[in-house]
């Protein structure tokens, strides 16, 4: 707060931001007169005051026209933003409802938060204030980058931390964090966890939507030159479960899974080896809509923090 009240940034003004923002986009401080119907003049002393708020030059002169500074690139997103929810509050009402009252939540997310999080998260949503679709789509090999950044997408959750590889433009937020159990109808449960030679010895179930031949743990295998026998692919945590009894094969699962799942009788809960990796439910979306799907985000917020 105390930065928000320093005499420098109390002095930009909407048409400061517009030229900063002008700039940034067309490089030239006459174009930017020109778009913005403005004095040069005017161009000038706003990018003058704008220098001296964020004590830096913003913008060099070169070849090519105005490039942005570090701090210039910095600061944009959070520029931009701004203009953004100006916007917002300058429609009339009647847009803002029938916008509102017409949207349709969409969120790409793996099947662990579909389990663990969208019965709480959807109820929030479908029983809102106001009423809203909620359309889930299945988390594919990579964040959907591009559908996010386009507006297509609302949210999407994915696994970390440093599972899937975030876009710049993209923020991130660890959910819940979890750890892995085994399950087989070959063993007993125990608390005494497998050693490695006994994980690596057995056939294994994996569930998964995507064309990955590998996961965290496959990952964590490699590092200590080791590999396991897949034996049977499905495309949900529960068939690979259903699977289970009578056979050799063991599932790798979720803890936080297993009370939402239906664990067939004769299949055994056991530990994984020491060292086995853990994860996070990231929570991921646009920096440059930050405001627009707060709401949305705190919603599934809200139900994480309950599992915790």
């Amino acid at each position: 707060m105390d930065k928000l009240l320093r005499n420098s940034l109390r002095q930009i003004d909407v048409q400061d931001i517009l030229v900063f923002l002008a700039i940034l986009d067309l490089g030239n401080t006459r174009k930017v007169s020109h778009k913005l119907r403005v004095s040069q003049s005017t161009v000038s002393y706003c990018l003058k005051r704008l220098r001296m708020c964020f004590a830096d030059r913003l913008f060099v002169s070169g070849q090519h026209g105005m490039a942005p500074t570090a701090k210039a690139e910095a600061i944009a997103p959070y520029l931009k933003t701004i203009i953004t929810s100006i916007n917002r509050c300058a429609r009339p009402e009647q847009e803002l409802l029938a916008r509102t009252a017409r949207k349709i939540v969409r969120i790409c997310a793996p099947e662990y938060f579909e389990l663990l999080l969208l019965p709480r998260v959807a109820r929030g949503i479908i029983d809102g204030p106001v009423r809203c679709a909620v359309h889930v789509e299945r988390l594919q090999q990579e964040i959907p980058t591009e559908r996010l950044l386009a507006g297509q997408l609302d949210l999407a959750c994915g696994f970390g931390p440093g599972y899937h590889h975030i876009h710049p433009d993209l923020d991130r937020e660890a959910l819940v964090s979890d750890s892995f159990v085994c399950l087989t109808s070959r063993r007993a449960g125990t608390a005494t966890p497998l050693t490695v030679n006994e994980f690596c010895a057995v056939r294994h179930a994996f569930p998964t939507p995507w064309d990955s031949p590998t996961n965290i743990f496959d990952a964590w295998l490699d590092r200590i030159d080791r590999t396991r026998n897949v034996a049977l692919r499905t495309t949900s945590y529960q068939s690979c479960l259903n699977a289970l009894p009578g056979s050799d094969l063991m599932l790798t699962l979720p803890r936080r899974l297993l009370p939402r799942l239906l664990i067939p009788e004769g299949v055994n809960v056991c530990e994984p080896p020491l060292g086995f990796p853990s994860f996070t439910l990231d929570l991921i979306w646009p920096r440059e809509r930050e405001w627009e799907g707060l709401w949305l985000r705190q919603l599934v917020k809200d139900g994480a923090a309950k599992l915790r």
